[in-house]
């Protein structure tokens, strides 16, 4: 029970994480997942005893898998030489003149430890560049040279580490056995992956042909295979799975995209949104750990009589330091290299500074540093094990702080494109002549679109559809707001609409019309006062901000329905009569709405762009309030249901195909780039497949 208990502790974590990132989103989310985990050791006492094994097993594998899976083929052959060049010779570089300066510094650490935290601290994380990089426009080629290298950094980081922690365990370090143990991990662990990728790509071939096409069934198959891969490397061939992770990732990859035509393209989208969520759930959790294990490494190093607590920060930055020199120096011998074989492109130390402060540091470290063993083969502790993970954590963190504050002055340059979008890796980046010619934005387009498909669904409507069109002409205009108070500024060619005053028009004539009802005696009291509250929440709703909102509205309303049905209970009035009494006032204030907000219209009858926002906002309350007569007046029968379903299904999947050849012909006349035709269609795709969902037709 308590795993389970500190399960949904994890997610929840995640969860309220990515949420305070979305307000803050210049801060990486992953400071605010280690402040998360602080907060729960320290306030809450959660302590977690992390197994080197399980650990790697269960978060490193399916991390590296999706990273090689999800990684373009064309730019990591392109860019094949810096790419390994910094995933191999940059990372063995690291390990060694690091390491001997890191046993320099920190003479506490024996040379195995610090060639272990050089190794450890040598890997990239992608997903922490990649969330900078959001807000930051980072070169292209940085971009896949940091992922790039991602890939295979954390294999040779990996293995160097496992190496160096082996090394100290056993007590004994020699040059010879290190690097035949090297060459032994690295090649069988290379040839376990490829093998056991061709096996996994065959299974799921054959499983087609025989017509085992489950979507669910191939889905846990793709989640299942890191883990076998990882398990059979380790255990069975006893060489890195870390290896054997990213070259079954990539096999696998190749593989299956030549199979891409042939197989169900629903096992395809199911299994690439099913990894993100996966995903972005071990990444947050692993950060999450690192602060919940960092009070127990503060607490040792607070109390160490031979270690002060500012020392050991200061040995933190300082081995950051000297990481960063290390990378930002290879980065620009690099590019003199280049330079003195081509003749073309100086050195530019602004590109080596980049390179440089993007190689963060983040979850494959923190979940490498974590399966560090406590006691080694002697049965004695692992010498200074809490100070190497609090160094290696405080690495972490000032990499992220500094690349956050400092990539913004070294490129000067917003970002105008999210990286972290997985179309972007596989979509060739718009040309700035297309993106120029382009005179509608992704956000525009998409209103345009759905513009174009609330027109067909007017000409659609019919005597037994008229409730449906309504509905979802209410919902799409209700899309259509939510868009435009998204978008910045410079791309509304119109001023944002403010309906606040016709609102008040129209609550004005149903509240006139409301106490009509009741001088007449059409209505009793108790509807009277039911629908009269009804209005003044719809009248404090004006006035508030629906952008962003915490609004416990849905609560109130249900203790209100429920206080409401108590009071008819106990009134003298009939359920039945107090149903057909609010039929009623709904049906005559809704009308009464349409009929005030009309005549508001004829006011606005110019041609000016203020008269047509005013004109277009009367119209769409005047057709949220039709479809508020029409589903009054609607049968609600079991079915009647079914036939709206099919109705409903029917007029939605007509909108979207406007809306995707919409989309079509924007594109070919130029007035979208490439990347938002693909982004919108996508969207559309989406909300096609949510309108089929459980829909099976016999």
């Amino acid at each position: 029970m308590a795993i389970l208990e500190l399960i949904v502790i994890l997610i929840v974590s995640v969860t309220v994480s990515n949420v305070i990132s979305h307000f803050v989103p210049d801060v990486p989310v992953s400071l605010f997942q280690i402040a998360i985990g602080l907060i729960l050791a320290w306030v809450f006492g959660v302590f977690i005893a992390v197994d080197a094994h399980w650990f790697m097993l269960l978060f490193v594998a399916p991390l590296l898998y999706n990273d090689a899976w999800r990684f373009p083929k064309r730019e990591l052959w392109e860019l094949r030489g810096p790419i390994l060049g910094n995933a191999i010779l940059l990372v063995l570089l690291t390990t060694l003149v690091g390491g001997f300066l890191i046993h320099l510094l920190i003479p506490q650490f024996p040379k195995s430890v610090a060639l272990a935290l050089a190794a450890v601290v040598s890997p990239t994380d992608p997903v922490a560049v990649q969330a900078i990089a959001k807000r930051v426009k980072l070169p292209a080629n940085v971009m896949h040279i940091v992922s790039g290298e991602s890939l295979i950094n954390d294999a040779s980081g990996l293995v160097s580490f496992n190496t160096a922690i082996k090394a100290t365990v056993a007590g004994t370090f020699l040059l010879t056995d290190a690097i035949g143990n090297f060459f032994w991990m690295t090649i069988i662990g290379l040839i376990v992956g490829l093998v056991l990728g061709n096996i996994v790509s065959l299974l799921r071939d054959t499983f087609d042909r025989v017509g085992l096409t489950d979507v669910v069934f191939h889905t846990v198959i793709m989640l299942l295979s890191p883990f076998l891969i990882y398990w059979a490397a380790e255990d069975i061939f006893h060489s890195s799975g870390v290896i054997a992770v990213v070259a079954g990732g990539i096999i696998t990859k190749i593989l299956s995209d030549q199979q891409i035509d042939a197989r169900n393209p629903e096992i395809s989208v199911t299994a690439v949104r099913t990894w993100e969520i996966f995903v972005y759930l071990l990444n947050g959790v692993i950060f999450v750990l690192l602060g919940i294990e960092l009070p127990q490494a503060i607490d040792v190093v607070i109390k160490s009589s031979q270690i002060h607590t500012g020392r050991a920060i200061f040995y933190g930055i300082a081995v950051w330091v000297i990481i960063f020199v290390i990378r930002t120096l290879w980065a620009y011998g690099n590019q003199v290299m280049l330079y003195i074989k081509n003749g073309e492109h100086k050195p530019d130390m602004k590109t080596s500074l980049t390179l440089g402060l993007s190689g963060v540091r983040g979850a494959v470290t923190m979940a490498a540093v974590m399966t560090i063993p406590t006691v080694v083969a002697d049965g004695s502790e692992f010498p200074q094990r809490n100070l190497l993970v609090f160094v290696a954590a405080v690495v972490v963190i000032v990499s992220l702080l500094v690349a956050t504050i400092m990539l913004p002055f070294v490129t000067k340059e917003r970002s105008a494109r999210d990286f972290t979008q997985p179309e972007m890796l596989d979509a060739e980046v718009d040309s700035t002549s297309e993106a120029h010619k382009a005179d509608l934005s992704e956000a525009q387009a998409r209103i345009f679109a759905m513009q174009i498909g609330i027109q067909t669904l007017r000409e659609s409507q019919r005597d037994d559809n008229r409730a449906i069109v309504y509905e979802l002409v209410t919902r799409k205009q209700g899309t259509i707001t939510q868009i435009r108070r998204q978008m910045p500024m410079a791309q509304t060619k119109e001023p944002l609409s403010d309906d606040s005053e016709l609102r008040r028009v129209a609550l004005d004539a149903q509240r006139d019309r409301l106490q009509q009802l009741l001088v007449n005696e059409e209505i009793s009291p108790l509807t009277f006062s039911s629908q009269s509250r009804r209005l003044e929440r719809l009248e404090n709703l004006i006035a508030t901000d629906k952008t962003y909102r915490m609004s416990t509205q849905w609560a109130w309303e249900l203790i209100r329905r429920g206080l409401r049905s108590i009071r008819i209970w106990f009134s003298d009035e009939t359920t039945d009569k107090v149903k057909k009494e609010t039929s009623l006032a709904i049906r005559e204030t809704s009308k009464a709405a349409i009929k005030k907000l009309s005549e508001h219209m004829t006011r606005y009858n110019g041609d000016t762009v203020s008269h047509r926002i005013e004109r277009q906002n009367a119209y769409n309350l005047i057709v949220a309030y039709r479809y508020r007569i029409e589903h009054d007046k609607h049968l609600d029968t079991p079915q009647q249901r079914e036939i709206d379903e099919k109705l409903r299904m029917e007029l939605e999947l007509k909108a979207l195909n406007v809306q995707r050849e919409t989309i079509q012909n924007l594109y070919e006349q130029g007035r979208i780039t490439r990347q938002a035709g693909i982004n919108i269609r996508q969207f559309i795709n989406f909300a096609e497949t949510a309108a089929l969902a459980g829909k099976n037709e016999s």
